[in-house]
């Protein structure tokens, strides 16, 4: 049977070592698990792990609305906005008002678009 939670997002990315350290510096994730053959690791930090596939071919402008989305309280917002430009992600949207908060999106060095922002999405329960 089907559980109905995520187990893993899967990611192609140009360099894994690369975006293994971005990942790291970025969001403090661990390397899970790590194969050389194909060049693929499970990265992440509590209940978030991505898959991320060594893949230098895939062409990443051409899938700009996929992104992974994180939320942050309201109170951190500008801190991660800081380190976003610290680490010079090239910023595809903002930082600008959503839904009741803020949100800023930005690539990863292989073009993959992530998101941070607040308030979090609506959760089935809540």
């Amino acid at each position: 049977m089907i559980e109905y939670r995520v187990d893993h997002v899967g990611l192609n990315v140009d360099d894994l070592d690369e975006t293994i350290a971005f990942l790291q510096e970025m969001f403090g994730f661990e390397v899970l698990q790590r194969w050389d053959s194909p060049r693929q690791a499970f990265v992440g930090k509590g209940a978030v792990v991505l898959g991320i596939m060594e893949n230098g071919e895939y062409d990443f402008a051409r899938h700009t609305l996929a992104h992974i989305a994180f939320p942050c309280r309201e109170e951190d917002f500008a801190a991660v906005v800081a380190k976003v430009l610290a680490l010079g992600a090239p910023v595809v949207a903002g930082p600008k008002p959503q839904r009741d908060g803020e949100t800023v999106l930005f690539r990863d060095p292989s073009g993959n678009i992530f998101e941070v922002c607040y308030p979090e999405a609506v959760r089935l329960g809540d």
